[in-house]
């Protein structure tokens, strides 16, 4: 409920850059996003332009979300690229820009980005339960008796509310 000092100056700060750089916070300071580049520079398929049927519009990096300059590459190979595949619909000629492996020998359907990342999601949380690594070592009424609670805990550096907290738990313990 009260931020410091601090706080409130970094927020202003990240508020004040993303002014003039758009997504100042997502993309120079973000650790999921640094995580997102990097598969994303693992990905086995890439978008990719044809040159000689591209017109030069530059419609592709306008419509970018990363500000890539889509129309000056002839393969997008970027830390920034989600693979959204915005530029390729926003391209008004048929197959200049299109989806494809990284070796290029075969060409990729946009639906497919979607399709294998949710696919992806799945195998890995399905092979996580099956194995047993998903559980978490809380009982189901552990879990709800700090559910009924969780408006009571404060930050962990609040160390009276801490102190108060453990002598609850001790004298529940002793019951």
């Amino acid at each position: 409920g009260e931020i410091s000092q601090f706080s409130l100056i970094v927020i202003v700060a990240l508020v004040v850059l993303s002014i003039p750089i758009r997504n100042f916070w997502c993309r120079f300071l973000c650790p999921y996003g640094a995580l997102l580049g990097v598969i994303g520079l693992l990905s086995p398929a890439r978008i990719k332009r044809n040159p000689k049927t591209c017109i030069d519009c530059a419609k592709c990096a306008k419509v970018c979300p990363s500000f890539i300059k889509v129309d000056e590459v002839k393969t997008v190979i970027s830390d920034e690229c989600t693979s959204c595949v915005q530029c390729v619909d926003a391209c008004p000629v048929a197959d200049t820009l299109h989806f494809q492996t990284v070796t290029g020998k075969r060409r990729l359907t946009k639906w497919l980005v979607p399709v294998v990342t949710v696919g992806s999601f799945l195998l890995v949380t399905g092979l996580a339960m099956l194995t047993g690594n998903w559980e978490s070592s809380l009982s189901r009424e552990q879990y709800l008796d700090h559910q009924q609670r969780i408006q009571s805990y404060g930050h962990p550096t609040d160390t009276e509310r801490l102190d108060e907290l453990n002598n609850q738990a001790e004298q529940q313990s002793e019951e």
